[in-house]
């Protein structure tokens, strides 16, 4: 007799296919939910990174066309340099940008009545939400413009429209030390567009990572501009409402991140929680008030909206994404958060590698790491790393550069030596070392943060 396969279904396993048919597993994209879809049984998950191919085929599927392929030209890229940009090619970029940045937007909801059904209104959504897609690959097209991986997932959108809806005020946090890269201003104008008694308030978080001549450096640039800017640290007021901290550790100091820096900070001019909470109530004039926290992934709204609840109510990792549903916490009787899940909006980035050491990229799922670092070694000087991280990284060879910046390789291999960190073939496991090290950078501990525009970097 022969043998008999052992990856043929049994008798039992076919009768139970031929009864149910085959079950269906795993995360659906919005594009794949039909109109009668139950809203309880929608799994939110973010989609910001798609291969050019899922990408694809996700627009083609929203659209309901057909394709046809072509091959792609495959290039080849210098490690030693990827993820740097040359002062031209920068040049180039930020003209590209400017004429660009009016079509740099967010999808609106579309006009809808109470008349309106719920199967018509869901119509409407994709039919708006694919136009914006639409609109974006105008830039794409362009090969001088990145524009960070947004949100893909049209109920994230959907979350962010219901938000805006509930709210009197939106409350747009961002990181300090990139500010302008997470703000979003098309987000500012959709709120004024939906009602023009809404206000946009910017929470600039982690300020405490910030000397206080930075902070002024760039509170006088909003103030400019006629943005209503509050500057705040919820590390800090979390610190505070901890029974076991010490209070007087705050005297002149910050963080442990920053002060290794800085050494003592004065934050004296960062709001504390009891300030933020009257604030926000002092701007709605009516007994119920509702204020809306919108912001990207990682710039630590889930930890603002913990520090201002009291307890923990919004879950808070350091993986971005971590939110997905939004959620009304009411702080007390008169003020009522409405937290939204972090959002990446479109926004112009010179590269990829950018996005990386901003928090906006996942770092524990990136597939390069030699860029991201590549970018590090020369944001941060070759001697706060071998000091922070106690090794010595190679110096330059002979015929080199005697100042150049530190490659990726060489960085990485000096911490993963120093760290023990190794492959199974006896080579450092330079991957590890990445996301050791990339992770520092993003929570503070290799600390680097951007001017506003029109001061230099050396009177920052």
């Amino acid at each position: 007799m022969g043998r008999k396969n052992a990856r043929a279904p049994g008798l039992g396993q076919s009768l139970i296919k031929n009864r149910f048919g085959k079950t269906q597993t795993g995360h659906r994209h919005a594009a794949e939910l039909s109109a009668e879809h139950d809203a309880a049984q929608l799994n939110l998950q973010s989609v910001t990174e798609l291969s050019s191919l899922d990408d694809f085929l996700a627009t083609a599927e929203l659209a309901g066309t057909e394709f046809t392929a072509e091959r792609l030209n495959i290039h080849f890229v210098n490690n030693d340099t990827k993820g740097i940009i040359s002062n031209d090619q920068q040049e180039r970029i930020e003209a590209a940008q400017l004429e660009y940045q009016h079509l740099l937007g967010i999808p609106r909801r579309p006009p809808w009545t109470k008349q309106t059904t719920k199967e018509e209104l869901e119509k409407l959504e994709t039919e708006s939400f694919l136009a914006w897609r639409k609109k974006l690959t105008v830039i794409q097209d362009n090969d001088d413009l990145i524009i960070t991986p947004y949100e893909k997932n049209l109920d994230f959108w959907r979350q962010l429209w219901r938000v805006i809806e509930r709210s009197d005020v939106i409350v747009q946090i961002v990181d300090a030390r990139d500010p302008l890269l997470f703000r979003c201003l098309d987000l500012e104008t959709y709120v004024t567009e939906s009602n023009e008694s809404k206000q946009n308030i910017l929470l600039v978080n982690k300020a405490d990572l910030l000397s206080s001549k930075q902070r002024s450096e760039w509170r006088s640039h909003f103030e400019q501009l006629g943005v209503n800017v509050v500057f705040w640290s919820a590390v800090l007021e979390n610190e505070k409402l901890d029974e076991n901290f010490d209070h007087s550790q705050l005297e002149g100091a910050s963080s442990k991140s920053a002060s290794c820096h800085f050494g003592a900070l004065d934050v004296d001019d960062l709001f504390t929680r009891e300030q933020l909470i009257d604030f926000l109530k002092s701007l709605i004039d009516k007994p119920n008030k509702v204020v809306g926290m919108v912001g990207y992934p990682n710039v630590g709204k889930s930890s603002t909206v913990n520090t201002l609840m009291g307890v923990k109510k919004a879950a808070v990792s350091a993986t971005p994404g971590r939110t997905k549903h939004f959620q009304t916490l009411h702080i007390d009787s008169e003020l009522c958060l409405c937290d939204c899940p972090g959002l990446v909006f479109p926004s112009f980035v010179s590269n990829k590698a950018e996005m990386v050491l901003s928090g906006i990229l996942p770092i524990d799922q990136m597939r390069d790491h030699v860029a991201p670092v590549n970018l590090l070694g020369h944001r941060i000087p070759r001697r706060v790393i071998e000091v922070t991280y106690g090794f010595n990284i190679s110096k330059p060879k002979e015929g080199e550069n005697p100042d150049r910046v530190p490659t990726a390789a060489e960085i990485l291999s000096a911490h993963a030596l120093s760290r023990g960190f190794m492959t199974t073939h006896g080579q450092p496991d330079n991957s590890r070392s990445a996301r050791v090290i990339l992770k520092d950078y993003v929570n503070g501990k290799l600390l680097c943060s951007v001017p506003p525009p029109g001061v230099s970097g050396e009177e920052y």
